[in-house]
């Protein structure tokens, strides 16, 4: 059980019937949409790189690892960003990785070219995971008019 005050600390713990409902729904668009997404690449192999690939399962490696890495960039921003005003020696023995990617990192404009050259990683990412796992629009109007 959470007490009042750790409730109060840390609102998104509560374990009422709304949250659990929300999970819930979550889950279950999730699993969903990677099952829809599944069934067009491998079944009908209607997104633009099953269609053209050798194998379709070439799209799903592609498409996974491209949303693994966007995951990681999109992470790796929001502690950059969001380290520079806590004291780097309030980590520097717990976590000597972050801090020395963060001295290095928060040097001079080093952040302004990271989030330029992030925004970037960010549009070739989506692009890619678009070409495995976005449908063809008229997929099938397309090999009939080959």
């Amino acid at each position: 059980q959470i007490s009042a005050k750790q409730q109060k600390i840390h609102p998104t713990m509560a374990n009422n019937t709304l949250s659990l409902l929300q999970k819930g729904l979550s889950l279950g668009l999730l699993v969903f949409s990677i099952v829809l997404v599944s069934a067009l690449i491998f079944q009908e192999q209607q997104t633009t790189l099953s269609k053209h690939a050798p194998h379709p399962i070439v799209a799903y490696i592609i498409l996974w690892m491209a949303l693994l890495w966007l995951s990681m960039v999109e992470g790796s921003q929001a502690s950059m960003v969001g380290l520079p005003p806590v004291d780097q020696d309030l980590y520097k023995d717990t976590h000597p990785i972050t801090r020395k990617i963060c001295a290095w990192g928060h040097a001079g404009d080093n952040l302004d070219r990271y989030l330029m050259g992030r925004q970037f990683m960010v549009l070739v990412l989506v692009f890619v995971i678009n070409l495995c796992g976005a449908p063809v629009i008229d997929g099938d109007d397309n090999d009939n008019n080959d």
